[in-house]
């Protein structure tokens, strides 16, 4: 719900300020920026191609060879070049982060293994903070200074946004690549076979595609707060408030969070659509959306604190698209699992949406039925889903997507 207050009003505000107790939290420490596993636009020898491909898989994409029907559970990545010609190439941390668990040895299938925790502010999680393991398989080695001790909590090494930690292999695997994973059911037992039949809704759910969290926090607005003053700034691009966060102290806090902590004003960030000349809020303020072109406002209580907006770039809207058309029946006992091979992407759906839609299997053998997503053009994180209901026999509204919910 939008509330209106006087520009009067925002000049004069006072803020109470009171500091609470931080989350306690296993390490690491949450992190606000995230970037690619590898040097984007790496020029290799072999054929004097610079950037990276897919080879064939991305996360829960069939794979329909002789060996192995089954759903692929993450992304595969070569250099430019293809074959064996990235072997050794560095691979970095995608973010401020922890080893977890680390394979010097290998094992079939998978080759050697390396998995890096993170952590960042996401008000949709119940815990206001979204964890996730990365994994990174078929590895050469290790990097120096990369550790893990077995049986010992919290003993691997702490990394940082950028830090090489392992070296791309071929082990385990018939040709060098990256199989990298994003696992957001930390109950996932290490080493686990990363392909299903059938992806089941529930075994779908506990990963994501890596891509998309590193997509939607690799650009980042920033801006330095002043205590007592307004810092107010206009928006390029749009984003959802969801991952926004404010800093201070070396902690990260989503807005509402930050408010609470007397860090910032209880408005959270305001916005103005006339160019100042009156404002609005949020009644919650981690329920809002930064829209391109509008001017915004957020008030500092504190010095040192730093407002941070981390703006999707939508490169991976088809990984979007499938994750929204997942939750858009993992609550309807109707729906049992989904079959990524019959996704189909239609850009010329509409002149203002494209559409995306696949098949998911009944449960009880009933058939299947279709789930469709609508992303609108102009800005991809308006999305809208509908689905075939075999209770009731025909379609269901179309039901706009939380905008705040990216995973």
């Amino acid at each position: 719900m939008k509330r209106l207050i006087s520009r009067v009003f925002l000049i004069l505000a006072v803020v109470s300020v009171f500091l609470l107790p931080g989350i306690a939290l296993a390490e690491p420490s949450p992190t606000g920026q995230f970037g690619r596993p590898f040097n984007e636009n790496q020029t290799w020898s072999a054929c004097g191609s610079s950037g990276w491909l897919f080879i064939t898989q991305y996360n829960m994409q069939y794979n329909n060879d002789a060996n192995v029907q089954k759903y692929h559970m993450g992304e595969d990545w070569n250099g430019m070049c293809g074959g064996d010609s990235d072997l050794g190439a560095p691979l970095y941390a995608i973010a401020d982060g922890q080893v977890i668990f680390l394979d010097n040895e290998g094992i079939p299938g998978q080759g050697k293994r390396l998995y890096v925790r993170y952590i960042f502010p996401y008000t949709k999680e119940s815990a206001r903070l979204l964890t996730f393991d990365s994994a990174y398989y078929h590895l050469n080695g290790m990097a120096n200074g990369i550790t893990w001790t077995q049986g010992v909590p919290w003993s691997g090494s702490v990394v940082t946004l950028g830090q090489t930690v392992v070296y791309l292999g071929n082990t385990g695997t018939s040709v060098a690549h990256l199989h990298w994973e994003a696992q957001k059911d930390l109950t996932i037992p290490l080493g686990s076979n990363p392909y299903k039949k059938p992806l089941t809704i529930i075994d779908a759910l506990k990963y994501r595609a890596p891509s998309i969290i590193v997509d939607d926090h690799q650009n980042v607005s920033a801006y330095q707060l002043v205590a007592n003053q307004w810092t107010i700034f206009t928006m390029t691009g749009n984003a959802p408030s969801s991952t926004a966060y404010v800093k201070y102290g070396g902690q990260l806090k989503t807005i509402k969070d930050a408010a609470t902590a007397g860090w910032v004003n209880s408005y959270g960030v305001i916005f103005s659509k006339d160019g100042g000349s009156t404002w609005q809020y949020y009644a919650d303020a981690d329920d809002n959306f930064f829209e391109n072109g509008v001017m915004y406002a957020i008030y500092a209580s504190v010095t040192g604190a730093t407002f941070h907006m981390p703006v999707p770039q939508n490169q991976y809207q088809e990984d979007r698209a499938r994750m929204d058309m997942i939750h858009a029946v993992e609550n309807d006992a109707d729906f049992a699992s989904v079959e990524t091979d019959t996704y189909i992407h239609d850009p010329n759906w509409d002149p203002n949406f494209e559409l995306h839609y696949m098949e998911f299997i009944l449960s009880g053998g009933a058939g299947f039925a279709y789930v469709n997503q609508a992303t609108r053009k102009a800005n991809p994180l308006e999305r809208y889903t509908s689905y075939w209901d075999p209770t009731i026999g025909t379609w269901t509204p179309w039901q706009l997507v939380d905008w705040n919910k990216l995973y």
